[in-house]
């Protein structure tokens, strides 16, 4: 059996909704880490993220303290990678640059972007 067209449209500005939250906090199992420790867990790793609007990144971190981003809609910038205190910083040549507050759990890196707050989940390639 089929909805009938008039549900249909009173439930897709929800699942819009939905689809547009924001998340702001980071999630209740993730956890600040030392200094060292994100510095390991960055290293020579290539993540990719989905932002709550649809874009998508990818970047990669070197060893050398290089790091490369590439987007969905074929921006890309090159820049240089640090941690500072408990923050993972980035000096885009293109790009606004800065530290950002981050976390981590078993799954994910998570940065909280200064621009609009929202948390974003940097999840191994």
């Amino acid at each position: 059996m089929r909805a009938p067209l008039s549900l249909l449209l009173l439930l897709l500005p929800l699942s819009a909704m939905a689809q547009s939250a924001m998340p702001t906090e980071f999630p209740a199992d993730s956890a600040v880490l030392p200094a060292d420790a994100l510095q390991q867990r960055m290293a020579g790793k290539v993540y990719k993220a989905k932002l709550t609007d649809g874009a998508t990144w990818r970047l990669e971190y070197k060893a050398n303290g290089y790091v490369f981003l590439n987007t969905g809609t074929g921006f890309s910038d090159t820049g240089k990678w640090s941690v500072k205190g408990e923050q993972l910083c980035t000096e885009w040549n293109r790009a606004p640059s800065g530290c950002l507050e981050t976390r981590a759990n078993n799954e994910a890196v998570y940065i909280k972007r200064s621009n609009t707050g929202e948390v974003v989940a940097l999840r191994p390639d």
